[in-house]
């Protein structure tokens, strides 16, 4: 894994589109490390912001930590351990997903009757759309346990 810092105006943009994309604010020197398809981006050594698809988003770590006030999708107890096994947030799984979101936009996933987050992912259709129904809601990317957490956190 290679590491490397962000430049001045890199990092303003990287914390400009988290403003935006998740609603938080983040400050900081900033590395990036390459996990392949996602890129990891340390504040001040902690793993808080992510890279997918060329788009800045806060990492599961980073929604625990920042708790971002937008693109929140809660599921039931029952999808927690696939949601935890790298499986993609299903319609059926979902109990609460806040209507502002869009298809494409970054959400993180929560469960019922806990506030702490799961994972995060890029949603595959409105949030008005995700509550009820059949197929798939959100893509996940990144969740707690998975190599990248274990790679921080052991």
């Amino acid at each position: 894994m290679r590491r490397r810092r962000l430049r001045k105006k890199e990092a303003r943009r990287v914390v400009s589109e988290v403003r935006e994309t998740a609603g938080v604010e983040v400050a900081g020197d900033m590395d990036e490390i390459d996990f392949g398809n996602i890129k990891i981006i340390l504040v001040d050594n902690e793993p808080v912001l992510l890279e997918y698809d060329g788009k800045y988003y806060v990492s599961v770590y980073g929604a625990i930590k920042l708790k971002p006030e937008r693109y929140r999708v809660t599921v039931d107890e029952g999808a927690l351990k696939f949601v935890m096994n790298g499986a993609d947030v299903m319609k059926p799984g979902i109990v609460f997903a806040d209507e502002r979101i869009s298809e494409g936009d970054f959400v993180y996933v929560t469960v019922e009757g806990k506030e702490s987050p799961i994972a995060v992912g890029v949603a595959l259709c409105d949030g008005k759309e995700m509550v009820g129904g059949k197929g798939k809601a959100v893509k996940n990317i990144h969740h707690l346990k998975d190599k990248i957490w274990r790679y921080f956190f052991g």
